[in-house]
C-alpha cells in the first residue's frame, strides 16, 4: 500500500531547477498573504487562499526520473469525469501518483489535490511504443491503465499536475500536465493551454515535429506520450510563459477557468461562455477548427487576448490514435509543408504555414495569422529584448494609472528584458491587417539571423518592429495582440529560465485591457488601481486636406496624402487608415491628429477616389469615410520597384559568378531603356545588364559603371529596346563575385506596380531566374519563385490605339509591296520615339517604318526587327523626332508581301486618344494613305478612308517642374509591411498581398504587395463597312486620292488601292461580339494579382480605352471596359536564391 505522504524533490533535482529558472525557492512565504476574506462567489480567491505546497514539493525540473515515466490518456477532463494514467516503471514496485493544481497559493504555485495509488500489480511492463516509420508518430497507447482518478464533481477548473513518485526507498519523479475543465461554469475568463506546442517539440520516442525521423522531424506526433519538452525546449513548455500567467491572473483572484488546446478544436461551442479566451504562451500550433472556432467566439461578442508570440503559425490537422482504441483527436498532423516546399501531405489539408499561399487557399492556406491576431511572427528564438513604449503612445487608453500615460516628448518607456521574447512577431500594414488596428508601442530590432526571410523555412538578417496591438470586432468584441510569448514575465517573476523583474506598468496595462474586455479581479494586488472600462461608442472623425478635390496627381511617383483627426466621444486619436482604391484596401498614415501617407501612384491610373477613416484607443472606428477624387496622369520612366524598396536579404552567402534575372511583362507599348539591380556591399567586381527576349535572344547589354558601394544600381543601353505589351521578357544581371541579393517565394504570385508585371512563377516559364556562369549568359534556371531584385527603366508611350485594339480585317489578301500610312497631329508638344503597325502572320519580309512632313520631307525611318508573328510590332529611331503641336505628320510602314491590316471608312471622322489625334478624311486631303512601290516611298493615295494601322510612339513633353522631380514611388512593404509587405514584405504591394507575406519593403521585406485589378474587356467590333473591292456590288464611292486617280478603278490606271483585290467578307449587319479575358501575368491582359510578399497588398490598376472620335451610326467600334475585382496578397514575400539553407 503506498503512503499518501509527499516525496520531496531530491538535492539534485533542486540544483538542476536553479539552473533551469532558480525559482524553485522563490516566493516560499513571501507573496502576499493568503486572502483570509474573499467575495462568496469568488471561487479562484477562495481557492487560492487554501494552503499551497513548495515547489520544492511538486516542482519536477527537465524530463523528470526516466526510471518512471507516463502520461494522461485525455488532455483534459471535465470535473466530475475520471482521468487514467498509463505508467511505465517496469522496475520498480512502488510508486504513487500525486495530483496538484496550478495557481498562485501565496506565492507556491500549486496545491496538492490528491494522492492516487497504482490499480495494477507492481512492477508493471509496458510494451514498446507502437512506431510508424513513415510519419515518425510514436504511439504509447498502446500501453495498459496503470491507475485512475475519480475527478470531484466540485473540482476548481485548473491545470493540474500528476507526478508520478516512486516510493520504493529510491528518488524519482516525473510529471505530466492535464486540464481541469468545468464546462458546466461560464467563467469571465477561458485559459487555453497551449498544449499542442508542448506536444509539436515533444521528443519521447526519439520523434518531434523538429527533430527525428523521418527527414529529420515527424510529420505527426502523438498525446500518448509522456512529455518530456522541458528538458530539450524549456522555453516552449508550460513553466516558461504560461505559469507566470496563472500565477497573476489567480493572484488578483480573475474568475477564470481552463481549457486545452484540443478543446478549442472538439469543443468551440464553450468559448460562448465566456466574456475572454486566453490564449498564452508559445501557442505555435493551430488546427482549421481552432481558428474557426475562435473566429466564431469572436464574431458572437467573445473578447480575445493573445498574450502570446509565434501563436497560430503552423497549420495542423488531427487524426485518431493508431493504437486498438484508435481514440478520435490524440494525433496532430503537421507535414510542415512550408519546409518542403510542395505539397506532401496526402490529405487535401494543408499543413504548412498559414500564411503560406503556395499551394493552398484562403481559409485553407495562404491566411496570414495577422488576419485574427493583428500579429505576424518574424523573430525567431531564442532572443531576449524589451518592449518599448516612445512616448508618442503615451495618451493611449491601455496605459491609463501607469507611468507611461507620463511620458514626456522624446522619453522612451522600457520593460524588462524578456519580455519581447523569445520569439515575437510585427504588426504589418498588409491586406489581411484588421480594419482600425491600434498600435501601443513600437520596439525595432536589428538581427543577423532569426528574421523569417520567407513563408516559414529560412530566416536571416533583418530589422523588425514588434508592437502591442487591440482592434474592435464589428460584433463589439476586443482582440489584443502581445505579439511576444513572455508578456507574462512582467507579471510575475517566477518562472523557468533566467528570472526577470515584475513590471507594475505591465500589470496595470494587463487589469487595464481586462476591464475594458468586462472582466474585473474580485481582490486586486497591492500596488495596482481597479480599472474602469470603457463606455466610449463614439467614433472618431477624419478630413482629407491633400490633394485637393478634383486635382491631378502625377503617375509614378509619390504623392502625400494629408488630413487631420478629431475624437470627441472620450478618447484620442489613436491611427487614421487611408485608402487609394476606394475603400479596397487600407493603409496606415503616419501620425494622428495630423496625419500623412504616401501614395505611390500608378501611371495613367486614372480617377481615383482617395478615402481616411480614423480610429481611436478603444479601437472605434470612423463609419463614413471621409473620401475625395483625384485623377492620376502618366508617368515615366518607371521600374517595378521604387527606388527606397531594400530586400529582405541583401547579401546572400554565394560567391560564385552568378547570372539572376526576372520574366516581367509591360502593360502597354513602350521601350526599355537600361537595367537595375540591388547591390549589396559584397557585391563587387564587374556587372553586366541584359534585356532578352523570353527565349534567350539577346535584346541590348551594358556594362554598369559608376556604381555606389550599396542600393540600386542603374545603366543604361545605348539605344532603347521597344517592347510590346502581352510578350514577356527577361531582365538580366551577372555578378562575377554572386553575393547577390534575393527574397525566397517572392513571386509566388506576381509583383505589378500596374504598368510593369514581375511575372509568378509559371505564368510564362519559371520566374527567379539564374544560371551559374563565368561571363554573362541568358539565366535558365529557377529555385522557389526567387526575387534576385533585377528591375528594368521602362517609359511608356503614348499611342493612337492602345494595345487591346485589333483591326476587322488583320490580313487584306493582297500581296503586293506596299507602303501604309496614316495622317496625325498631336495637341502638345513631344517626340516621335517610333512607329507601330499591326501585323498578320502572313504578313512577312523585311518592315521598314518611316516618319514623313505632309509634303513628304523624311524625317526618320528604322528597320523592324525582333518581330512577334503577329500583332502590333514596333520599333524605334536612332533619334527621338520632334514634332510641332497642331502639325501634320505622316507615319507609314512599308511591306514587301502585303496581307495588311485594314478597316475601311474608318476616318470618315477623326479619332483621338490622349493628345494624338488621326485626322478625318476629308478634313486632311484624305486619310489611311498608300503607295505601292517596291522599296519604302512617301504614301500619297487614299481610298474610302480606310485605316491600315499604322501608328506611332509619341513622348509628351514634360512640364519643366515635373521633369526635375525626383522619380518616386513610396516604400512598398511586401508581406506583410508597406514601406508593402515584408513576405515576407510588409502591406505587400501586390498579396499575400500578402505581402508581404509580403513585400517589396523598405528594412526586412514585409509589406503588401499591391495586386493590380483583374481586368476583363469585352468588345464588340463594328459590322464591315460598306468599303468592298471593285468586284463588290458598288454603293459607296471612293475619296479620290490627291493628284490621282479615284483608287479602286485599277483598270483605269495608276493609283491602284491596296485593298482593291478581293472582297472582304461581309458580317450581315450584325456586330461581332468578341470577348478578351486576360491571362495571368499579361501586360495587355488582366494580370491574376497576388497580396504573399513580398509578400504578402492590392493596389488596383485600371486600364481605360479612351476614345474620343464619332463614328458612323452604323459603326460600333471597341472599347475597353475594366471590371473592378481586386484580389489581396499576403504573404510573405521571401528571400529566395539557387542556395537552400533552410531550418
Amino acid at each position: 500500500m503506498q503512503t499518501a505522504d509527499a516525496v520531496q524533490a531530491s538535492p539534485t533535482a533542486d540544483a538542476q531547477a536553479a539552473r533551469l529558472g532558480g525559482w524553485r525557492h522563490l516566493r516560499r512565504g513571501h507573496g502576499r498573504a493568503s486572502r483570509q476574506t474573499c467575495p462568496p462567489t469568488s471561487i479562484i480567491c477562495i481557492e487560492n487562499s487554501l494552503p499551497g505546497s513548495p515547489p520544492s514539493e511538486w516542482d519536477v525540473p527537465g524530463a523528470g526520473s526516466p526510471t518512471i515515466t507516463g502520461y494522461a490518456t485525455q488532455m483534459s477532463v471535465n470535473a466530475g469525469q475520471t482521468q487514467q494514467f498509463k505508467v511505465n516503471a517496469p522496475s520498480i514496485t512502488s510508486w504513487r501518483i500525486d495530483i496538484y493544481r496550478v495557481g498562485y497559493y501565496s506565492g507556491l504555485g500549486a496545491r496538492k489535490i490528491a494522492t492516487v495509488n497504482p490499480s495494477v500489480s507492481l512492477p508493471q511492463s509496458q510494451p514498446a511504443c507502437l512506431n510508424d516509420t513513415t510519419t515518425g508518430l510514436v504511439d504509447c497507447g498502446n500501453w495498459s491503465v496503470s491507475a485512475s482518478w475519480a475527478v470531484p464533481a466540485d473540482a476548481v477548473s485548473g491545470v493540474y499536475l500528476a507526478n508520478f513518485t516512486r516510493t520504493d526507498g529510491t528518488t524519482g519523479v516525473s510529471q505530466n500536465i492535464f486540464v481541469v475543465r468545468n464546462d458546466a461554469r461560464n467563467s469571465d475568463i477561458l485559459v487555453q493551454t497551449s498544449d499542442s506546442t508542448w506536444q509539436a517539440y515533444n521528443t519521447y520516442g526519439g520523434n518531434s515535429l523538429y527533430k527525428g525521423l523521418p527527414v529529420g522531424r515527424a510529420f505527426k506526433v502523438s498525446y500518448n506520450r509522456p512529455v518530456i519538452t522541458r528538458a530539450g525546449w524549456p522555453e516552449t513548455y508550460f513553466f516558461n510563459a504560461e505559469y507566470p500567467m496563472i500565477r497573476w491572473l489567480e493572484s488578483n483572484s480573475y474568475d477564470v477557468s481552463y481549457s486545452s488546446s484540443v478543446d478549442t478544436v472538439t469543443s468551440g461551442a464553450q468559448l460562448l461562455n465566456h466574456k475572454v479566451f486566453f490564449s498564452s504562451g508559445h501557442d505555435e500550433y493551430w488546427s482549421q477548427e481552432s481558428r474557426d472556432n475562435v473566429i466564431n467566439a469572436k464574431n458572437k461578442g467573445v473578447n480575445i487576448a493573445f498574450f502570446t508570440g509565434n501563436e497560430m503559425f503552423w497549420k495542423t490537422r488531427w487524426e485518431s490514435s493508431i493504437d486498438p482504441s484508435a481514440t478520435p483527436n490524440r494525433t496532430m498532423v503537421c507535414y510542415k509543408e512550408t519546409v518542403a516546399n510542395m505539397k506532401i501531405d496526402p490529405s487535401p489539408t494543408w499543413t504548412g504555414s498559414w500564411r503560406d499561399p503556395r499551394f493552398a487557399q484562403p481559409p485553407n492556406g495562404g491566411y496570414p495569422e495577422n488576419a485574427m491576431t493583428g500579429t505576424l511572427f518574424m523573430i525567431n528564438g531564442n532572443v531576449n529584448n524589451a518592449i518599448t513604449v516612445p512616448a508618442e503612445y503615451a495618451p493611449m487608453r491601455l496605459w491609463r494609472n501607469t507611468s507611461v500615460a507620463n511620458l514626456q516628448p522624446g522619453q522612451v518607456a522600457t520593460f524588462p528584458n524578456g519580455t519581447l521574447g523569445y520569439e515575437w512577431d510585427e504588426a504589418p500594414d498588409n491586406t489581411f491587417a484588421p480594419a482600425g488596428l491600434v498600435l501601443f508601442s513600437k520596439t525595432t530590432v536589428a538581427t543577423t539571423n532569426k528574421f523569417l526571410l520567407d513563408f516559414g523555412a529560412t530566416y536571416g538578417a533583418g530589422i523588425a518592429t514588434h508592437s502591442l496591438v487591440l482592434y474592435r470586432d464589428p460584433s463589439g468584441a476586443y482582440i489584443f495582440g502581445a505579439g511576444t510569448i513572455q508578456w507574462s514575465w512582467g507579471l510575475d517573476a517566477v518562472h523557468d529560465r533566467p528570472g526577470t523583474p515584475t513590471d507594475i506598468r505591465m500589470q496595470q496595462a494587463t487589469v487595464n485591457l481586462l476591464a475594458d474586455m468586462r472582466t474585473q479581479p474580485a481582490t486586486l494586488q497591492p500596488g495596482l488601481v481597479p480599472a474602469t472600462p470603457s463606455t466610449d461608442t463614439a467614433p472618431p472623425t477624419s478630413t482629407i486636406t491633400t490633394p485637393s478635390s478634383g486635382a491631378s496627381v502625377p503617375g509614378g511617383t509619390t504623392v502625400t496624402v494629408a488630413g487631420t483627426a478629431a475624437d470627441t466621444g472620450g478618447g484620442v486619436v489613436a491611427g487614421v487608415e487611408v485608402s487609394v482604391d476606394g475603400g479596397t484596401t487600407w493603409h496606415r498614415a503616419t501620425g494622428r491628429t495630423a496625419w500623412q501617407y504616401a501614395w505611390t501612384t500608378t501611371s495613367g491610373q486614372g480617377p481615383v477616389t482617395i478615402m481616411s477613416r480614423a480610429v481611436d484607443d478603444i479601437g472605434n472606428i470612423q463609419r463614413t469615410p471621409a473620401s475625395r477624387s483625384v485623377t492620376v496622369n502618366a508617368g515615366c520612366p518607371c521600374s517595378i520597384w521604387s527606388p527606397d524598396t531594400v530586400p529582405a536579404n541583401v547579401t546572400k552567402d554565394d560567391n560564385k559568378a552568378i547570372e539572376v534575372g526576372v520574366r516581367f511583362r509591360v502593360r502597354s507599348p513602350g521601350y526599355i531603356s537600361g537595367i537595375r539591380f540591388y547591390k549589396g556591399p559584397l557585391n563587387t567586381g564587374t556587372h553586366v545588364g541584359s534585356l532578352w527576349t523570353n527565349t534567350g535572344q539577346l535584346l541590348a547589354q551594358a556594362t554598369f559603371t559608376s556604381e555606389t558601394a550599396t542600393g540600386w544600381q542603374q545603366v543604361n543601353f545605348s539605344t532603347p529596346v521597344p517592347v510590346n505589351n502581352d510578350v514577356t521578357y527577361v531582365a538580366s544581371y551577372h555578378t562575377n563575385t554572386g553575393f547577390y541579393s534575393v527574397n525566397r517565394d517572392y513571386f509566388v504570385t506576381q509583383y505589378s506596380n500596374g504598368l510593369i508585371t514581375g511575372l509568378a512563377d509559371g505564368a510564362d516559364g519559371g520566374n527567379g531566374l539564374y544560371t551559374y556562369s563565368k561571363t554573362s549568359t541568358f539565366p535558365t534556371s529557377t529555385y522557389r519563385a526567387s526575387n534576385a531584385w533585377v528591375d528594368v527603366v521602362y517609359s511608356q508611350a503614348t499611342t493612337l490605339w492602345d494595345e487591346s485594339a485589333t483591326p476587322d480585317v488583320v490580313a487584306q489578301p493582297d500581296t503586293k509591296a506596299v507602303t501604309l500610312g496614316v495622317k496625325f497631329q498631336s495637341s502638345v508638344s513631344g517626340a516621335i520615339r517610333g512607329i507601330r503597325f499591326y501585323k498578320s502572320t502572313q504578313n512577312t519580309g523585311v518592315h521598314v517604318g518611316s516618319l514623313w512632313t505632309a509634303d513628304g520631307q523624311l524625317l526618320a525611318n528604322v528597320t523592324f526587327t525582333n518581330e512577334t508573328p503577329s500583332g502590333w510590332q514596333q520599333a524605334l529611331f536612332s533619334t527621338p523626332v520632334n514634332i510641332t503641336p497642331g502639325t501634320t505628320y505622316i507615319a507609314s510602314y512599308f511591306t514587301p508581301t502585303g496581307f495588311y491590316a485594314l478597316d475601311r471608312f474608318y476616318f470618315t471622322t477623326q479619332y483621338s486618344r490622349g493628345p494624338l489625334t488621326a485626322l478625318a478624311d476629308a478634313a486632311s486631303g484624305g486619310n489611311g494613305v498608300y503607295t505601292y512601290a517596291g522599296t519604302n516611298t512617301f504614301p500619297t493615295a487614299t481610298y474610302r478612308a480606310s485605316n491600315y494601322w499604322v501608328d506611332v510612339l509619341f513622348d509628351p513633353a514634360q512640364p519643366q517642374a515635373a521633369a526635375r522631380r525626383a522619380l518616386r514611388y513610396g516604400a512598398d512593404r511586401a508581406y506583410g509591411n508597406p514601406v508593402p509587405h515584408s513576405v515576407p514584405g510588409r502591406r505587400p504591394a501586390a498579396p499575400y498581398a500578402p505581402a508581404p507575406l509580403v513585400r517589396g519593403t523598405g528594412r526586412a521585406q514585409r509589406d503588401a504587395a499591391r495586386a493590380p485589378m483583374l481586368e476583363r474587356f469585352s468588345y464588340l467590333a463594328r459590322p464591315r463597312g460598306p468599303g468592298r473591292s471593285i468586284r463588290e456590288a458598288a454603293g459607296t464611292r471612293g475619296i479620290p486620292a490627291a493628284g490621282g486617280r479615284a483608287p479602286g478603278r485599277e483598270r483605269r490606271g495608276a493609283g491602284r488601292h491596296p485593298a482593291s483585290r478581293a472582297p472582304l467578307p461581309v458580317v450581315s449587319g450584325q456586330p461581332r461580339a468578341v470577348s478578351r479575358q486576360g491571362r495571368e501575368g499579361g501586360a495587355g491582359s488582366p494580370a491574376r494579382a497576388a497580396s504573399y510578399q513580398s509578400s504578402m497588398t492590392a493596389a488596383v490598376r485600371g486600364q481605360s480605352r479612351s476614345d474620343t472620335a464619332r463614328r458612323p451610326r452604323s459603326t460600333i467600334r471597341a472599347r475597353a471596359a475594366p471590371v473592378p475585382s481586386t484580389h489581396l496578397r499576403c504573404a510573405t514575400r521571401s528571400s529566395a536564391d539557387p542556395l537552400r539553407n533552410t531550418r
